[in-house]
């Protein structure tokens, strides 16, 4: 690469360097194309970004702090990339496959419509009343053991929902969705796409907290369908991420790992599905920080393009 356009590519290669750094990953590997050209920019690499030939074993996540930390850290580090530098990333990236499928839930009785069925929320003509009756909903165990519900929270006409698996100790605690340590991973993946977290929604397929926060059980996920249902049906967004493995699943209504869902785009009654692993994941794992980044410029191009 030469002349302005590899000086351009040189810049935006730097800019996600630093998103990687932001999101607490400190090892990149690096072609020896892009080694060479970064090599002949004269452009200095973000100092804590090392390079590496081959994979090593992944870092301990740091140590979660007692208090939620801030959405934007102020630590003295690189400037976090500009809208257009995470758009022109995102609209780099290659076309995906595409699967055309019908939005369903996996229950006992087998593969059913989502949208069918009959049910108290039915009735209900606006969200609002929708959240009020999932407040007081007594249809499965958890109900006898959560402290709050946690519905969902952010935008009501947005254009992008995530869609998780359920609540965790801090969420039942609180009653709002991703606020304990996934969740502010999660934060910080959104403002690395320039996403923004009051403009989307955010929920999961259950509303109440599984003991020692366990998988749900599928009584668990068809006692609570038709509040999500009712949730879709209202916010109507045309893009959803699903956030790990239960979530995928029951809304596509396929079987596989996590890892054979990824990467691919779903497509369903108008709405693009992109599904990635929880961000829980990375917690445990750094390794699963890279696939999530690279469903995340997914999402945000076809943020951009339904913008």
């Amino acid at each position: 690469m030469a002349g302005d356009g590899g000086s351009e590519a040189r810049k935006v290669l730097i800019s996600y360097l630093r998103q990687v750094q932001e999101l607490g990953e400190d090892e990149v590997y690096l072609s020896e194309e892009v080694r060479e050209m970064l090599a002949g920019g004269g452009a200095a690499r973000p100092a804590p970004v090392q390079e590496q030939a081959a994979p090593s074993a992944p870092s301990q996540p740091q140590k979660p702090s007692a208090a939620r930390e801030p959405h934007r850290e102020s630590r003295p580090a690189a400037p976090k990339a500009t809208r257009s530098d995470a758009s022109r990333l995102a609209a780099s990236i290659p076309e995906p496959e595409v699967v055309e499928i019908r939005l369903a839930v996996s229950g006992a009785s087998g593969t059913g419509d989502m949208f069918a069925g009959t049910s108290e929320v039915d009735c209900c003509s606006s969200l609002a009343e929708v959240e009020q009756l999932a407040l007081s909903c007594e249809k499965c165990e958890l109900a006898g053991g959560r402290t709050k519900v946690v519905f969902g929270t952010g935008n009501p006409d947005a254009t992008l929902m995530f869609i998780g698996e359920a609540p965790g100790r801090d969420e039942d605690l609180s009653g709002v969705p991703f606020v304990g340590r996934a969740g502010q991973l999660l934060d910080k993946i959104l403002a690395a796409a320039d996403i923004a977290r009051d403009q989307v929604y955010i929920g999961n397929i259950i509303k109440c907290r599984p003991p020692n926060n366990r998988t749900p059980f599928t009584s668990e996920i068809d006692a609570c369908m038709p509040y999500l249902a009712k949730q879709l049906a209202f916010i109507r967004p045309r893009i959803i991420c699903t956030l790990g493995l239960p979530a995928t699943q029951t809304l596509l209504g396929l079987k596989g790992s996590m890892a054979s869902m990824r990467g691919k785009m779903y497509k369903a009654e108008g709405i693009v599905v992109v599904p990635t692993y929880h961000p829980a994941a990375a917690l445990r794992d750094p390794r699963y920080k890279k696939p999530i980044w690279e469903d995340f410029l997914l999402l945000k191009r076809e943020y951009d393009r339904a913008a």
